[in-house]
């Protein structure tokens, strides 16, 4: 048992509380915890204390309302860190010389690409040459479907970062709903 599965369990009741302890500050949440609940910081004693006592999660719950300024202060310091490394991650694909590091969206799109044109000209092939296969044909791309949605959206988010890190290496704004987001956070951090 760790600190996120404690999180899991009061998530519902307790959301912050919930989040934070399935993250970075899970440890340090989790002593808040484990000192209301009168145990040591351990995941297995505050699960222990949540099974036992009828009045512990009303303890976390009251413990959530008293610190929410503060629960919320971290939650959103957890997300910029994390946002942070995400971009330090993009920053570094970027910078990086090794095409399979910097080039692994666009020979992605390259693949899908290519994999819907031998597809598209196997179709044609089969309807003007084996009409009799065509059923099959279109029956076994019909239940790929499913396969070819995911591609899709990955290649569709693999687009949209690539624009945006081409936006930034050029120093122009990240006009996107988590560029906006993090500008905001940034700079909320500075007042």
């Amino acid at each position: 048992m760790d600190w996120g599965d404690i999180g899991r369990r009061v998530a519902k009741s307790a959301p912050l509380i919930g989040g934070l302890l399935g993250g970075p500050a899970g440890g340090a949440v989790g002593g808040i915890i484990a000192s209301v609940l009168g145990t040591e910081a351990k995941p297995d004693q505050v699960a222990a204390a949540l099974s036992t006592d009828p009045a512990a999660l009303a303890k976390v719950i009251e413990v959530e309302a008293q610190q929410r300024i503060e629960l919320t202060r971290m939650t959103l310091e957890a997300q910029t860190a994390q946002f942070g490394q995400q971009h330090e991650t993009i920053r570094a694909e970027l910078a990086s010389e090794n095409i399979w590091k910097s080039g692994w969206r666009p020979f992605f799109g390259w693949c899908v690409a290519l994999v819907w044109l031998l597809m598209g000209t196997g179709i044609v092939y089969i309807t003007v040459f084996q009409p009799s296969e065509a059923k099959d044909i279109m029956e076994g791309i019909a239940s790929l479907t499913g396969l070819f949605g995911i591609a899709l959206a990955v290649l569709g988010v693999n687009i949209q970062q690539r624009s945006q890190d081409k936006r930034r290496l050029l120093g122009q704004p990240d006009d996107s709903v988590i560029g906006r987001l993090a500008s905001g956070f940034s700079g909320a951090n500075s007042l």
